[in-house]
């Protein structure tokens, strides 16, 4: 397994344990994450953080 693709798969899961479990950092972090919130909205906040886990995950197997 690359380098590459280790950190994609890292990513990957925080992401995607970032939308499951809400960890603070994940939602309430920093200026863009709110601001995102704002204007999306918590729910699909949560849907963009599953869908780049995702991508994230097919990117980690490509790269394998």
């Amino acid at each position: 397994m690359s380098l590459t693709s280790l950190i994609l798969l890292l990513l990957a899961v925080l992401y995607i344990a970032g939308a499951i479990l809400e960890f603070p950092i994940m939602f309430e972090g920093n200026f863009k994450t709110k601001w995102i919130m704002e204007k999306i909205g918590r729910k699909n906040h949560k849907l963009l953080l599953l869908g780049l886990g995702a991508i994230l995950l097919v990117l980690a197997a490509i790269f394998r």
